[in-house]
């Protein structure tokens, strides 16, 4: 068996505390966490102390960690606004990435992102997660098998009260600023809703018509993002993404011409005539980052891609920019080209 790679975390927010620190924590054949950045010194130490990384190992600029040899690879999870430059960082020294979505909070950026990564030649992939949490993936693996025949809907809406508050160190309202967001709901829920559309529908979104407006909260970002979806196959999907609801219930179902799949509490359920059927999946990471950490060590070994990415990644910020673009003009805007 291959020794485990070493991996440096550059930012030690919520989302690494929460979603990225666990699971490096149950795989430590795979992968060693031997050095961390972040400028705040608590999240810096509370996140280094999880993993034993000595305290040279921990640096206040994620500049030092890279130019460091400490490691093979690196995992970003930093605010949006930080993403082009720490990604561009790694790539110009030639450092293999993993990078928490959006890519970039513009097309220019993500365009110099990929152009970096492969003028350098390294490996670099983007967390579409979703796509891997167990109910996703066996209503994946359902739609493939051909359970609910030819796809035509999906639905995917969920509105809650505000944003994935920050770590209290650092700054916990930093998503409601588009100085440092870029984008409110929909460029940071409404995302991942997006890249899911296409591969439930197994097809490309080729028009999109949105409604996106700021109604409760006091912010400069948007709160409120209601989607329509045009598909290559002639299929639709209905997206909605928001922090402005008191109260509201999680909807994501997907329905072809022999049934229909709805995912509740954690669970895939098939639908077909008189039958039910819970689909069964093997993966117990309802985050969805197990696959992805497993899949970039093969990729920083040369065995195979990310899981997901770069490209990946600025097609679906094309996707949520055109929702922008269709709110402010009012239009449906084709996105086949």
């Amino acid at each position: 068996m291959a020794a485990p790679l070493r991996i440096g975390l550059i930012g030690c927010g919520r989302i690494q505390e929460e979603g990225h620190a666990p699971v490096l924590q149950r795989m430590p054949d795979v992968w060693q966490v031997t050095a961390v950045a972040d400028p705040t010194p608590e999240r810096l130490n509370f996140i280094s102390d999880r993993f034993g990384v000595p305290s040279a190992a921990r640096f206040p600029d994620y500049r030092d960690l890279l130019r460091s040899g400490l490691v093979d690879a690196v995992d970003i999870a930093v605010p949006h606004r930080f993403h082009a430059p720490v990604c561009l960082g790694a790539a110009r020294t030639r450092t293999p990435f993993l990078s928490e979505k959006p890519l970039a909070t513009s097309l220019k950026q993500a365009d110099e992102i990929i152009a970096e990564v492969k003028r350098n030649d390294i490996p670099a992939g983007i967390m579409h997660n979703y796509l891997n949490r167990p109910s996703t993936a066996a209503t994946l693996a359902a739609i493939e098998a051909g359970r609910i025949g030819r796809p035509f809907m999906f639905r995917m809406e969920h509105m809650g009260s505000g944003w994935y508050v920050g770590a209290a160190a650092y700054d916990p309202t930093w998503r409601s600023r588009r100085e440092d967001a870029g984008g409110g709901a929909l460029l940071d829920n409404g995302y991942h809703n997006l890249y899911t559309a296409e591969a439930m529908l197994q097809s490309p979104i080729t028009h999109v018509s949105a409604r996106v407006g700021t109604h409760v909260q006091k912010q400069d970002v948007d709160d409120t993002a209601a989607l329509m979806l045009g598909h290559a196959s002639g299929a639709t999907s209905i997206v909605l993404a928001a922090w402005s609801a008191i109260s509201a219930t999680g909807l994501t179902e997907v329905h072809g011409d022999l049934g229909s799949i709805r995912l509740d509490r954690g669970e895939a359920v098939l639908h077909t005539g008189d039958r039910t059927e819970v689909l069964e999946s093997t993966d117990a990471d309802e985050l969805g980052f197990t696959p992805i950490f497993r899949r970039f060590a093969d990729a920083v070994r040369g065995d195979a891609p990310p899981l997901h990415t770069l490209t990946e990644g600025r097609r679906n910020l094309e996707l949520v920019f055109a929702g922008y673009d269709s709110a402010i003009d009012n239009q449906i805007i084709d996105v086949r080209n």
